[in-house]
């Protein structure tokens, strides 16, 4: 009964933190690698708690399109020991239990670099098959009460969504999504600096990944 809850406080808390994007697309800036194969979409807030303490709100959107399958790139974001090749600054990455068929619960141990300190994440992820439109939606909604204390600063706001779809001829639509608020704040022009390249190098990360596991 106190996993149930737990469960649906995580939820909750989720569907709070996680926003309407395409009402709130106007707002956002836009950037492209380069190459011009990744677009990327970003609003990055910064925030006063009632302590007066500064606080970052981080949202994202990359998407790509590139020749690999939406079988391997599935398998890649159902593997989660390798989420760490992929993910930024992560260290550690594993599936902590299988919930349901389609939903279970991930740990990640990110790395200690300024002005974050020795971070850790719960997340909890649901798999949908969307059969109109061929795409896989997995979503990662915060889950921070469901995993012992492991003696880091656990990250409470964090929420994913990666969409990946079969846009015929050989071609996959990639699209990672990301809302969180990290437990330190982020100097304005670390954040600057960061775009497009960042969120660019984990959704190109997870096509390659896809890619090389296809290769004899």
């Amino acid at each position: 009964m106190k996993n149930i809850v737990k469960a649906g406080i995580a939820i909750l808390c989720a569907l709070m933190l996680s926003p309407d994007i395409n009402a709130q697309r106007e707002d956002w800036k836009q950037d492209k690698t380069k190459d011009g194969k990744v677009l990327v979409y970003y609003n990055f807030l910064e925030k006063i708690d009632e302590n007066g303490k500064k606080f970052n709100v981080l949202e994202f959107e990359a998407v790509t399109t590139s020749a690999v399958s939406v079988e391997s790139c599935l398998a890649v974001l159902k593997d989660d020991s390798r989420h760490k090749d992929f993910m930024e600054d992560t260290e550690h990455t594993e599936r902590i239990k299988d919930l349901s068929e389609d939903e279970w619960l991930s740990y990640y141990k990110l790395k200690k670099r300024w002005p974050m300190p020795e971070t850790d994440v719960v997340t909890r992820y649901k798999l949908e098959l969307k059969p109109d439109n061929n795409s896989f939606i997995l979503t990662g909604y915060p889950a921070p009460d469901m995993y012992p204390d492991q003696g880091l600063k656990r990250m409470q706001e964090s929420f994913s969504r990666y969409t990946i779809t079969d846009m015929g001829n050989g071609q996959t639509e990639v699209i990672m999504y990301s809302k969180s608020v990290p437990v330190a704040s982020i100097p304005k022009m670390l954040l600057k600096t960061w775009i497009p390249n960042g969120p660019a190098n984990m959704v190109n990360g997870i096509v390659r990944l896809a890619q090389e596991q296809n290769t004899p």
